[in-house]
């Protein structure tokens, strides 16, 4: 992306900031049968950009990933709607902006009367539609229209559960049993309280008594991973990506063109990466800057987060070995040759600042920066688009590329590489509010904006941090640790009342 001054930057904001609350309007045309082509996402929870080697981190983590990439669109600021699960899949899935769509609280909807919005409901019946969630929280959100999905996965699929009387309770109305699992029987957070203490003991102390008896899954290769800490489901990545290749195998066999989402849980907290990688990167000299303690942070201390790191890294190589075995698959049996096939993340991983892992106030880039590499049909040359991306943008250029109208209330844009224009004038934003009513304006919540190369950071309704606002030149400060808020003032006025004022367009139906 191009330099751009600070002078240079409050006279475009100025010039194009009335302009810049104009909706954006799509293309219409539509294609002919035998021009579709499958679309499939691979989405694997909680992967940051930050640690991948093919963004320059200085560990080897996705060598299996960086090949891919080599004939494929590798969009490299590519950022994320929120910092955890369902505001962050519910962004993607809706082309909207947090605050516009209202799915922010942890295990959130999507506004009812905003659901339709979605690729299955949008791309329709000239489609197979399928999906599968390990993660209960976006399988949640697609349950709000799981009337649109041909063949719909529980997250139990493909795990070391055979049997469990979950599966059953998750088979009907999606949304509303997974609220009732969630709140009154087995909580997904840590800090949750199970409304059955009896029957959340006696699932965990089944599940992991029957997972301790499995003599070749313990000491093969260790335990296997947990999603945890409420479902408690343990799955073994190779088990998971098999069956990722017999469900796309089984769409090739069918009449239609598919469009398949797979929202996999690995490398997401706890890592548990097989015994295979347990040296890995041990003792490789690698060690990140030292960043202050946030004072939102939990106060964690340097050897911890670095431990942490080491582990995710392991369990990010352990996925990328995954990966890889299932593109050469898919390579191999020419499935490829007639789809696109986008890998991309929800979210990202925080490990600096006292802090581990995602869902806090924390919004640097690590936590919101995300992978997006797509690779078209044919595409054999490697293309770099280095202009600012959203995850917003995924839903529009999928209907694109399906030859499908607009998608109504999106604020994403096309994708530059796929039909779209680079509009390096445009914010980005990325919102966390989980202490904010999703039925009430939006007034606590830390709200990011990303536009040419600077970032602001908005602290809104809390009182524990020195200063409410956060600035810094990512061009030359991407590790965050220069805030330049008391320096440029100017600057800091101009983006200040940019991102105040679409906050306000958007609490304006609440008054």
């Amino acid at each position: 992306m191009a330099q751009i001054s600070r002078r240079d930057f409050i006279k475009i904001a100025g010039s194009l900031f009335a302009g810049a609350m104009v909706a954006n309007r799509l293309p219409s045309y539509s294609l002919k049968a035998e021009e579709r082509r499958n679309i499939i996402i691979v989405l694997c929870d909680a992967f940051s950009a930050k640690h991948l080697s093919l963004y320059g981190y200085p560990r080897r983590t996705t060598p299996n990933i960086d090949a891919f990439a080599e004939s494929s669109t590798v969009y490299h600021n590519h950022y994320s709607g929120g910092n955890f699960t369902t505001t962050a899949t519910a962004s993607m899935l809706t082309g909207m902006i947090p605050w516009k769509h209202r799915a922010i609280n942890h295990g959130g909807l999507v506004k009812s009367e905003l659901a339709h919005v979605n690729p299955y409901t949008l791309l329709g019946s000239e489609y197979r539609r399928f999906a599968f969630s390990q993660n209960p929280w976006p399988d949640r959100l697609m349950g709000q229209y799981e009337n649109e999905i041909d063949r719909f996965l529980h997250p139990f699929s493909y795990s070391l559960l055979k049997d469990s009387p979950l599966i059953e309770m998750l088979e009907k109305d999606r949304a509303i049993s997974s609220i009732a699992v969630d709140d009154f029987l087995l909580p997904a957070q840590n800090d949750s309280i199970s409304g059955s203490s009896v029957f959340g003991y006696l699932n965990k102390s089944q599940t992991l008594n029957a997972v301790t008896k499995m003599e070749n899954v313990r000491y093969r290769k260790g335990f296997p991973e947990v999603m945890g800490p409420g479902y408690v489901i343990p799955y073994l990545n190779e088990d998971v990506y098999s069956g990722m290749y017999s469900e796309i195998s089984q769409l090739e066999n069918e009449d239609l063109h598919y469009f398949a989402y797979f929202h996999l849980y690995s490398p997401h907290f706890p890592y548990r990466p097989h015994n295979d990688y347990r040296r890995l990167f041990h003792d490789d000299g690698y060690r990140p800057v030292s960043k202050p303690v946030h004072p939102l942070s939990t106060g964690l201390t340097e050897d911890y987060m670095l431990g942490q790191r080491v582990l995710y890294d392991r369990q990010i190589a352990q996925v990328d070995y995954e990966f890889g075995r299932l593109m050469r698959r898919l390579y191999k049996n020419g499935i490829l040759d007639n789809s696109y096939l986008i890998f991309t993340s929800d979210h990202g991983e925080l490990f600096e600042r006292g802090y581990v892992g995602h869902g806090s106030q924390m919004m640097y880039d690590p936590v919101l920066r995300i992978p997006l590499i797509i690779r078209a049909p044919g595409q054999t040359k490697r293309e770099d688009i280095y202009s600012l991306t959203s995850n917003i943008d995924i839903l529009p250029t999928l209907l694109s590329l399906a030859g499908k109208n607009e998608a109504p209330d999106a604020d994403g844009k096309i994708l530059p590489g796929f039909g779209g224009a680079a509009d390096d004038n445009r914010p980005i934003f990325s919102v966390v509010a989980v202490d904010n009513s999703a039925f009430a304006p939006i007034t606590k919540a830390v709200v990011s904006m990303r536009k040419h190369n600077y970032k602001l950071i908005g602290y809104l309704g809390y009182d524990k941090v020195e200063q409410n606002y956060e600035l810094y030149d990512l061009e030359n400060d991407p590790d965050e640790m220069l805030n330049l808020s008391q320096k440029e003032v100017n600057l800091l006025s101009v983006m200040k009342s940019e991102m105040t004022t679409y906050l306000t367009e958007a609490n304006q139906s609440f008054y």
